[in-house]
């Protein structure tokens, strides 16, 4: 029997099933350029750094390909290392670059990606060593990108963890103090620290408050909101062959921003009986942040003041409407500022008041 005829239009149907199977077999969409049109531009920022007994590499996805197109079907990376031990026989012998990981852009294992900003580390450096990396990028026909610039660094045994880290309380502010090393350890001299800060619900950030390593063991750190509580780390950090190491993090200490001086007793407090009971004036506080007043008011005959308003005074004016137009009174505020917790001024001077006398 001769074969089923198949019409064109079913051969074509067929045809484009056969295509699509083969580009999605992988779970991945196969991009419809030839793999020599679509090289990825080589990466340009590759850094090194080091951090917690690691080397750490970090640089910016590209978005281009090698003629400046926009880049559609970037796969990955591939990183090499080449190292050079520092007290070898040979000390201008180098060894080839080696590849020490590779790095899938939908399933960055060992590596995160963030912001378009890849982060890998290496944990398997060596002590008294130099290391020098690049990465290459590669499409989906595995096609390598140019190499990217290389990055350099020196690796040796980090310094230990400062001790004594605590915190000492200001207005928007946190003075953070440590001491040195634990003694007794023979450790290379330390060149600085570094200092890290979160608040609750975050984690440390990657890079510390400070540009430079800091040489004083204390930094204050300002700008913070009063009553709202920070965590921090300190890290000691060497200079190797012009590497900065930085070593583990020490105990984390937290500290809350408090205004330790409270406002200025208020000025100019009057008081006299008019239409509806006793009115008060008095001076607005020069302070910013007085949140507002606190009025207290002593009858005749009575041993203490009473706190009459039931919220703060915001305005210098108060009318007092319960006062009996037949008795004496005795007035005298606080000022209250706005961080937290409230701290209140000392009493402004006594206001009296008397009745007005009933004409014959």
């Amino acid at each position: 029997m001769p074969p089923f005829p198949f019409s064109r239009t079913t051969k074509l149907f067929f045809g484009t099933i056969l295509l699509i199977s083969f580009f999605t077999a992988c779970g991945k969409k196969g991009p419809p350029l030839p793999p020599e049109s679509n090289v990825p531009a080589a990466v340009s920022d590759l850094q090194a750094w080091s951090r917690d007994g690691k080397v750490f590499l970090g640089w910016t996805v590209p978005t281009r390909n090698v003629e400046g197109q926009k880049l559609g079907d970037l796969l990955g990376f591939k990183v090499f290392r080449q190292d050079r031990f520092l007290e070898a026989s040979c000390p201008e012998c180098r060894a080839n670059f080696l590849p020490v990981a590779e790095i899938d852009i939908d399933y960055p294992r060992g590596a995160r990606i963030e912001g378009g900003r890849v982060l890998w580390q290496d944990a398997t450096v060596k002590p008294r060593s130099e290391y020098t990396y690049f990465v290459l990028g590669y499409n989906f026909y595995k096609t390598p990108s140019p190499e990217s610039n290389r990055a350099k660094i020196f690796w040796d045994d980090p310094p230990s963890a400062p001790e004594g880290v605590k915190t000492r309380s200001e207005n928007q502010a946190l003075e953070i103090a440590w001491g040195s090393i634990p003694a007794g350890r023979e450790e290379p001299p330390v060149t600085g620290f570094n200092l890290y800060r979160r608040t609750e619900g975050e984690r440390f950030g990657f890079f510390p408050l400070n540009p430079e390593p800091l040489k004083e063991k204390r930094f204050l750190d300002g700008g913070l909101q009063n009553g709202k509580k920070y965590f921090y780390e300190v890290r000691a950090v060497r200079n190797f062959h012009g590497t900065l190491i930085e070593g583990p993090a020490s105990a984390v200490a937290e500290g809350i921003p408090e205004k330790q001086t409270p406002p200025s007793p208020p000025r100019g407090l009057v008081a006299a009986f008019q239409e509806g009971g006793v009115a008060l004036r008095w001076d607005e506080n020069p302070e910013p942040d007085v949140a507002g007043y606190d009025v207290y008011r002593r009858s005749a005959g009575e041993e203490t003041f009473r706190k009459i308003n039931f919220s703060l005074v915001k305005q210098p004016y108060y009318l007092d409407a319960a006062a009996d137009p037949q008795k004496s009174y005795t007035y005298r505020l606080k000022a209250v500022d706005s961080p937290f917790p409230h701290r209140e001024s000392d009493f402004s001077q006594d206001a009296e008041v008397s009745p007005i006398p009933m004409k014959p």
